[in-house]
């Protein structure tokens, strides 16, 4: 409240003598709201095991402090990230209570009172049942006080009179409040949750004639906690966060998961992207449900006549002190993420999965490369594995070495021929890197096809190697160590 304004000095100081009075008169009672009072869940959720819930639901309060249980929240909840927002009310305190109902925690918290000891008579099948004083815990084992008997090793089954003080059946939020005036309102419980991720897959299928593919992209969210999130606005955050571990960790438990695979087939309305500051925010057009221990898939690009370019690469292979011979190159496939070229939303980091299909129609898998986070206008190169049909012979056909003081010379000569056995013309680049630490200066000397020098580092050719023929390079480079 912005104690500044007109008539806002007098509401706040009502707050605060509700608070005062709240803590002074002692305890109250709690008041759960669950899912059933839920007005909307919203969540964004990171790559790095980080959501951001926005929760609201209708509370009724009475005057002065109020304890609202929050059930059926995340299990994973990092509790130092609470924020509580609503109509006048001022916070006092919050509690996780992440004790939950067990054996074990039954057992444990029982402890100095009376449970019922159920015994089973062996010859008549009747349970014999006695009041019993529990001790004490011995790992599982109960050591219970039986008729001024002390019994370590009880052999029937204990039932439970009652359910301790502050053990829960599921985590559960405890706010504090205090309001001057009672009534119903909406509540809004913001916090960070871990348990929840998510990342980008992708499906490419290429063409018969190499030259455009499909590309389909989704995203596939993880909820690795024991919370069921339905009917949620999702919205998923590309970018890298920087994130600060707590020193210790929550002493919350976690079941293991199985993870349950299905594609939502909802696929009317890929997600909208836009830039938040330096990340991107995607959003699902629709409302989803994110159950416990699953991982699912929904839409977010969906693209076609996306242009390409095939390239076989021989990348420092091709300057051996020998002849070699049937030196494969890499495949990569390259296209630019640009809207005329039905794309240009920005691309979250994940797997491409390569198709391509046979004489029959059929898609065959080919490859698959990791991209990086990718923003408009960029381009993406591919590695999809090795040439079957293309190799290349190198030899070298020249080596002179010479000394100029404290520097040595030497000048190579190479000689590269391309074969292709394939039925198409095929483009092949050849890489070679002579800026290496210990080379002062290179240079290339002579070449039958002109090169690019890229930064000072390294020399490029590009070949157009015909179907089912050759192409040569013969050049010369001298390097100064």
């Amino acid at each position: 409240i912005d104690i500044s304004k007109k008539g806002n000095k007098m509401k706040h100081l009502m707050l605060l003598t509700c608070a005062l009075c709240a803590l002074v008169s002692g305890v109250w009672a709690e008041t759960t709201v669950g899912t059933a009072d839920q007005k909307s869940l919203d969540m964004v959720i990171y790559n790095n095991d980080r959501a951001l819930v926005r929760d609201t639901r209708a509370v009724s309060m009475g005057a002065g402090q109020n304890d609202i249980a929050f059930a059926d929240i995340s299990d994973q909840i990092i509790p130092a990230s609470v924020v509580l927002n609503g109509r006048d009310i001022t916070f006092l305190e919050n509690n996780f209570n992440f004790d939950v109902l067990s054996y074990e925690s039954l057992l444990h918290k029982s402890v100095g009172n009376t449970v019922t000891a159920q015994l089973m008579n062996p010859k008549t099948g009747a349970w014999e049942i006695t009041p019993a004083e529990l001790l004490a815990v011995n790992g599982m084992s109960p050591i219970l006080k039986i008729n001024d008997k002390v019994d370590a090793s009880y052999p029937g089954q204990i039932v439970f009179n009652t359910i301790p003080q502050n053990l829960r059946v599921r985590p559960t939020l405890v706010m504090s409040v205090a309001t001057p005036k009672a009534g119903k309102r909406d509540l809004t419980l913001g916090y960070l949750t871990r348990g929840l991720s998510w990342n980008a897959n992708y499906v490419a299928q290429l063409a018969p004639d190499n030259q455009t593919m499909s590309l389909t992209g989704w995203v596939s969210l993880t909820n690795a906690s024991q919370t069921a999130f339905r009917n949620v606005k999702l919205q998923v955050v590309a970018g890298d966060l920087h994130l600060v571990e707590p020193v210790m960790p929550m002493m919350y438990k976690t079941a293991r998961m199985e993870m349950s695979n299905f594609a939502d087939t909802m696929r009317t309305a890929d997600m909208s992207e836009e830039g938040v500051g330096d990340y991107h925010l995607y959003t699902l057009p629709r409302k989803t449900d994110i159950l416990p221990n699953q991982t699912k898939q929904v839409s977010l690009l969906s693209a076609t006549g996306v242009k390409v370019k095939k390239t076989y690469t021989f990348e420092n292979q091709l300057t051996p002190p020998e002849q070699v011979e049937n030196v494969k190159p890499t495949i990569s496939l390259s296209f630019v993420n640009e809207k005329k070229n039905h794309l240009g939303i920005a691309l979250p980091r994940g797997i491409v999965r390569l198709y391509q299909a046979d004489k029959q129609g059929e898609f065959v898998f080919v490859g698959e490369d990791n991209i990086g986070h990718t923003g408009n206008l960029e381009q993406v190169r591919l590695n999809m594995g090795q040439a079957f049909d293309i190799s290349a012979t190198v030899k070298r056909i020249k080596h002179e070495q010479r000394k100029q003081g404290n520097t040595r010379i030497t000048d190579d000569t190479y000689h590269i021929t391309i074969k292709n056995g394939t039925k198409e013309t095929v483009s092949v680049q050849i890489k070679e890197t002579f800026g290496v630490p210990g080379v002062s200066a290179w240079k290339i000397t002579s070449e039958t096809k002109q090169s690019e020098r890229k930064q000072n580092v390294s020399a490029r050719w590009a070949l157009s190697v015909p179907a089912e023929g050759e192409a040569d390079l013969t050049y010369s480079v001298q390097i100064v160590k």
